[in-house]
């Protein structure tokens, strides 16, 4: 896919004060104290039954965390219901209005350093008023429009297309990045979506939601597993086939129709058929389990878990 730059929706929100990463460490996911200035964190905020009840990334810059929500449901748990209890701790939450764009594609980054915006893989910077933070298979770049615009039109200089929703979507699928309202909802857990090694912390303190975690990573195994698949014929999010433990569901289709998002069993293999031709339906392939090729940070690897033995 050739790199363009497309409008999201993104929301930007300022997180001040001296007790800013202690707090957010308290009711996230992630870990979050003494965080290198730069770098970049995602973290889901949980209901204490595990199931997620928001999203985000957390870019520590030196005076400040900002957060980087994923659309207004978001936003208004973010400013209505952790900003509201911050107790006596030392923690404000400023909305900005600052626009998004991502940049995605294959030689995103190469395009990215043409413009004049390069930045390193897990860190951000700021380029004037734009702040520039990496992402797997690109950047997004947040700022006043003024500043953004100028940002863009370099991008456009450098080789990036515009692009719209449809690139946006093609693009996260293909990642197989889960997205907010789509997979992640409640019920699924973050090791049903693939989430555990890019936005848990598994040794970290106390959080809610935290025990869920622990006892499907330690004691058990998730019934479900989220994966990008191959489809033939037509399906569109919420088609499902087999019943029970054998279930499977798309949750998200890529424009064209050829990959899918779907939960599928936890037991299935890459290569794993569902529906087709016996059942004269559509027939979806497991391409690649989310977040199944890397190991959770914060694990510790000489613990033999339950599932493992």
């Amino acid at each position: 896919m050739d790199t363009f730059v497309a409008t999201t929706t993104l929301q930007r929100i300022d997180v001040t004060g001296a007790d800013r990463a202690r707090y957010l460490e308290d009711v996230t996911t992630q870990h979050l104290v003494e965080v290198p200035v730069t770098h970049v964190r995602s973290a889901l905020v949980l209901d204490p039954h595990g199931a997620p009840t928001g999203m985000f990334d957390v870019v520590a810059l030196g005076d400040r965390l900002v957060l980087l929500v994923p659309d207004p449901t978001v936003h208004e748990l973010v400013m209505g219901v952790l900003a509201a209890r911050t107790f006596l701790l030392d923690v404000r939450f400023t909305p900005r209005d600052d626009q998004v764009v991502a940049v995605r594609g294959r030689d995103a980054r190469e395009v990215v350093a043409r413009a004049g915006l390069t930045v390193v893989d897990g860190r951000c910077r700021l380029a004037g008023d734009v702040l520039v933070v990496s992402r797997r298979g690109g950047v997004d770049l947040a700022g006043p429009r003024a500043a953004l615009d100028d940002a863009v039109a370099a991008l456009h200089d450098a080789g990036a297309r515009p692009g719209g929703d449809e690139d946006l979507e093609a693009w996260r699928i293909g990642a197989g990045e889960p997205v907010w309202g789509r997979e992640v909802v409640p019920p699924h857990l973050p090791e049903e979506l693939g989430l555990l090694p890019t936005h848990v912390h598994l040794a970290k303190g106390c959080y809610p939601g935290q025990e869920a975690v622990a006892r499907m990573w330690m004691l058990g195994r998730p019934r479900r597993r989220l994966a990008l698949v191959e489809v033939e014929g037509a399906v569109a999010p919420g088609w499902r086939t087999g019943s029970g433990r054998e279930a499977v569901e798309v949750t998200s289709v890529a424009p064209g129709g050829e990959q899918a998002l779907a939960f599928v069993p936890a037991t299935a293999a890459v290569g794993a058929v569902f529906g087709g031709a016996e059942t004269q339906e559509p027939q979806v392939t497991v391409e690649r389990l989310i977040g199944a090729d890397q190991m959770p940070p914060g694990h510790d690897p000489a613990i033999v878990r339950r599932r493992d033995r």
